[in-house]
């Protein structure tokens, strides 16, 4: 069985190994960083920024700020970032969907202006239900 782990569930995760740390818990702490490492694996629905990278056709600078731009989802576990592999096929949708439009010519602002509410209505409705979980 393939299990996706939510954004909020690894959350949730590193603030209690954060919390074990400054309780002077690092065996517990360890515990749960090795946890998050196991967790976040692709077979779990989570890619190295390398990989969403090159997924994507960008560098593993622009992935990164795409996730504080809230473009892409990932999480910073230990030293390493994850992107939700399930973000990086939706915006590839996006791009095939314009190319799709291109084909017929360049889209119309107003195409533009669809497929962009389209985009930012999805993604809002996902970081609701984010929120909505924990």
């Amino acid at each position: 069985m393939r299990t996706t782990m939510t954004v909020s569930t690894l959350d949730e995760l590193q603030e209690l190994e954060r919390e074990m740390e400054s309780q002077g818990r690092a065996s517990k702490a360890k515990a749960l960083r090795e946890a998050l490492l196991a967790l976040t694996r692709p077979t779990r629905g989570w890619i190295t920024t390398g990989q969403a990278a090159e997924r994507l056709g960008i560098t593993i600078p622009t992935v990164k700020a795409w996730i504080v731009r809230g473009a892409l989802i990932g999480r910073q576990i230990g030293d390493r970032w994850w992107v939700l592999a399930q973000s990086v096929d939706e915006l590839l949708n996006v791009g095939r969907s314009v190319a799709e439009l291109e084909e017929g010519g360049f889209p119309t602002e107003e195409e533009i202006y669809e497929i962009t509410k389209k985009v930012r209505r999805q993604m809002g409705v996902e970081k609701r239900a984010g929120l909505a979980r924990q």
